[in-house]
């Protein structure tokens, strides 16, 4: 959301006027069940106790916070999504290959942290290529003696 030049605008990116329009649309139950989740939460008494005034400018404040609150989660939404994308389609199936006893299950999976950051930073790596470089790099053979 940008932040308007003069204080009668308010000017919505696309992207959140595409959210709110999805969740009119497709989420009016879920918008439903945080609206009674709120109320029985305390919102109800928050209502009751009306103030006698309210400052518009204060109204709009607090609108411009959601607004920017909704766009923020939006983006972060968006973030996990691409994430989880990877993580399922081009990890899960390498990481089910390989033998965490010789790894540990804790490297294996800060290695697939990394190796998700740099294919979100370069989408046309090999997400299983950076993987096994990440897991190469932080490997620390044990030494078997043999008799």
């Amino acid at each position: 959301m940008a932040n308007p030049k003069s204080s009668d605008q308010l000017v919505l990116s696309y992207e959140l006027l595409q959210l709110l329009e999805w969740l009119m649309e497709h989420e009016t139950d879920s918008l439903k069940r945080i609206i009674k989740r709120a109320l029985g939460k305390g919102l109800n008494k928050e209502l009751k106790r009306r103030p006698e005034s309210y400052e518009s400018h204060e109204l709009q404040g607090n609108i411009i916070d959601f607004l920017e609150l909704l766009e923020v989660l939006l983006v972060e939404s968006g973030h996990e999504l691409n994430v989880d994308s990877i993580v399922r389609k081009d990890l899960l199936p390498a990481i089910d290959h390989i033998d965490t006893s010789d790894f540990g299950s804790g490297l294996v999976e800060s290695s697939a942290a990394i190796a998700t950051t740099k294919k979100e930073k370069n989408p046309q790596e090999n997400a299983q290529e950076l993987l096994f470089k990440e897991l190469l790099k932080r490997w620390k053979p044990k030494k078997k003696l043999s008799h």
